[in-house]
Formats: C-alpha cells, structure tokens, sequence
C-alpha cells in the first residue's frame, strides 16, 4: 500500500470517528409519539419542548430512538388526564414506565407546563441515568401540607408477642417447656417507653428411682416464672441518652427466688444514630441499680434475703444485611461494696431473621460467668430431687441457646429509637 493510500485511509477514519461519536458521549434520543390529543397542548407542544430544554435529550424520528414516549390523553369533565408510557431501546434501561399526570383545561399554559414537566423528568430520569449516571440527580421535598407543619401520621404505638416451646415425648418420658411474652411500645425520636409481661415455664415426667429398700423417689419435675416490667429512655442527642427501668419475678418453690426486684438507672453514648441508613449498631452504656432478693433456699452466708446496690457495663453491636441481623450482647453486673461477692458476666451472640411483614425468627447463645453465694449445704433436702435438680444457677458457668417466634406490630409513624435496650 502507498504511502499516499494510506494517510487518505487514516484522514478518512479520524473524519468518520468524529462524525459518529460513541453512544457514552451522545444525548439520549427521544421520540414522540402522541396517540390521544386532548384539549391542552401538552403533546406534541409542551412534551417536546421539555425534551429541547434538556441537552441531555435529543428529539429524533422514531426509528432512531433511544426512548419512545407515548402520550394519551382522556378528558375528563374540565380535566386532561395524561398518560405517559416510557419505552426504552438501549442497553441497561429498566422495564416500560408508566405514569399519569391530571392537567386543568382552564389554567394557563405556563400552569399547565408547570405540572407537566417534574412528571415527564420522572419518567425519563431512569433511561438517562442508563447511559449518564451523573447527568440525574434526585431531590425529595415535602408537600405543600407537610411543610406547613402538618402533623406527621401513624401511631407510636406498638405490641409484640414472642413465643416459643420445645418438648420430647416417649412412653416413660415426656418434657415440655414454653416461653411467651407480650411487649407494649411507646416510640417518638427522643423518647421512648414500654411494658413487659413474660412468663415461662415447664415439667418432666419420667419413672421413679427405686431405691434399695423398695422406696420410690420421684423424679418428675415442674417450673414456672414470671415477670414483668418497665422502663423509659430519653435521648437529648443522637449519640447520648439515659433511662430508668424496673422489672420483677417470681419463681416457683424450687427455684432459686421467691422473688427478685432490679431498679436501674443508665447512661448510654451510641455510635451510630438511631436512623443509621444501614441499620448498623454500636452502643455503651453504664447502669447503677438497686437491687432487692428473697431466696427460696437459705444461701452459704446465712441469707434468706438480701439487698445491695449494684452496677455495671454493658455493650451491644449489631448489623444487619437485607432481612437477617447478626449481633452481639455484652453485660456486666456486680455488687458496688461486695464485687467478689456477686459477679455476672455475659456474652450473647444472636441472629434475627424476618420471615414476613409481622413475623421474625430468633436464634441466641449466651454464655455466663458468675459468683453467686451458693446455697448452704444445711438446706438443700438430698431426697429432694426436683431441688437437686434446680441448683444450675450456683454453678459457675452455664451455656445456653434459644430458638424462637416473635409476632410484632410496630408503630406506624416511621420512627425509630434503639437507645439503651434493657435497662
């Protein structure tokens, strides 16, 4: 090839690059195409200078276009109603969008165009935003009657109901347990409140212990518990809040209380504010309680009742990735004057997991450290086996899981407000 040839050639494709520039560097073609005219001017006249206005768009017949626009207008009495349908013919661009828009026959053209437009830039932001990323730009605003102040709709209240149960059944041997509670929700931006009632409990049934006399010692088994409480939290900021709460329970005879009273105040600093976009968890808080205790077997000191003040650190941090939550709890409690004396420590790992709109699975592992008077010796009947059996809580380290059901209805008013779980 000549070296004449062959410069024409090069010249030839430079020219013909500059003449057909890339499609990432070209406007986005639309075509119009009105179907049904109605009495307004809104197609072909304001739909197509709205498409002029942007240097983004370029009207194009519609063999050549990018987006066709389909216009169709039904009058209704003194009304146009105008019906957009967006079509796309380029890659990346979503599924045909639809979108309908009411213009009054007898306001003025600039009126008319003024309620025109922010719905065709709707329509046509998602194709441009196909090719041109950075030529869309999303703004949200309040209507005219939340700007002046309207009261924000939906209800701060809400309730959940947890329950759960596990059990085992065979001809001599049969165990039972359940769990429910019901929770009653108060949430505003700063403040928030609620009301607990729990209660649980089970029984074993198996064959006696025969013992060498012929004697039967019965090995069945029953236990129950309840509780119930309160607390209330403020938040004056997004990263510091502080509450009260005070909870109660009950247990059955073999247990470790007749009853157990806490009252605790708390400070928390969070991390993350309440509205975190992700959802994302981080939070420290420090609690000092007062603690009130009957035991229903005399304990190593002597005590058949106590009270002492307490206090604690507590930490929790959580994450969440579309409808599963992974998290972790840490606590702390121990007597202020006595810390040797009564010591808890707890890690609890958990996982939520939503299964419908009012339907949540929750799955946990806690592990406990603690020193806690054991029991005197003196009080515990050895031919008692349902007490022997009950005597867990003075071991000093315990493992436990949790499998289980909430069903929750929350408050409507789009609120949300985490701080300082479980006072």
């Amino acid at each position: 090839m000549s070296r004449a040839v062959l410069i024409a050639s090069l010249v030839l494709g430079i020219a013909n690059a500059r003449a057909q520039p890339s499609a990432a560097a070209s406007p986005v073609r639309v075509a119009l195409e009105c179907e049904l005219v109605g009495r307004t001017k809104a197609c072909p006249a304001f739909l197509r200078g709205l498409i002029d206005e942007q240097k983004v768009l370029l009207a194009t017949p519609r063999a050549g276009a990018d987006v066709v626009v389909y216009a169709s207008t039904t009058s209704v009495g003194t009304i146009d109603r105008l019906h957009l349908r967006f079509v796309g013919h380029m890659t990346g661009t979503p599924a045909p969008v639809e979108i309908d828009v009411t213009l009054d026959t007898r306001a003025t053209d600039d009126e008319q165009r003024a309620a025109l437009a922010p719905v065709f830039r709707k329509g046509i932001a998602l194709f441009v935003h196909a090719r041109h990323p950075s030529a869309v730009d999303v703004v949200l605003s309040a209507p005219k009657a939340l700007a002046a102040g309207a009261t924000a709709t939906g209800s701060p209240w809400g309730i959940e109901l947890g329950v759960s149960g596990e059990g085992n059944y065979t001809a001599q041997y049969q165990t039972v347990g359940m769990h429910a509670h019901l929770i009653a929700r108060y949430v505003r931006r700063r403040f928030r409140a609620f009301t607990m009632q729990m209660v649980e409990g089970g029984l074993n049934r198996q064959p006696p212990l025969i013992l060498d006399d012929g004697a039967q010692v019965s090995l069945d088994s029953e236990r129950w518990q309840y509780r119930f409480g309160a607390e209330a939290v403020y938040a004056w900021s997004d990263r510091w809040s502080a509450g009260v709460g005070s909870y109660t329970f009950f247990e059955d005879p073999k247990g470790q209380y007749d009853y157990n009273s806490r009252t605790r105040v708390a400070v928390a600093w969070d991390m993350f504010p309440a509205d975190d976009p992700r959802g994302n968890r981080l939070a420290v808080f420090y609690h000092l309680g007062w603690m009130v205790e009957r035991y229903n077997l005399r304990n190593e000191l002597g005590e058949s009742f106590a009270q002492y003040p307490s206090h604690g650190i507590d930490a929790t941090g959580s994450v969440r990735h579309d409808r599963v939550s992974f998290g972790l709890n840490l606590s702390s409690d121990a007597q202020v004057d006595h810390p040797d004396r009564r010591l808890l420590l707890t890690a609890s790992p958990f996982t939520t997991i939503q299964i419908g709109n009012h339907v949540d699975i929750n799955l946990s592992l806690s592990l406990t450290k603690r020193t806690f008077p054991a029991p005197d010796p003196a009080a515990i009947d050895p031919s008692d086996y349902e007490q022997l059996s009950r005597l867990s809580y003075a071991e000093p380290l315990s493992l436990a899981g949790t499998l289980g059901l909430t069903f929750h209805w929350d408050p409507t008013n789009g609120v949300r407000n985490d701080r300082i779980e479980s006072i």
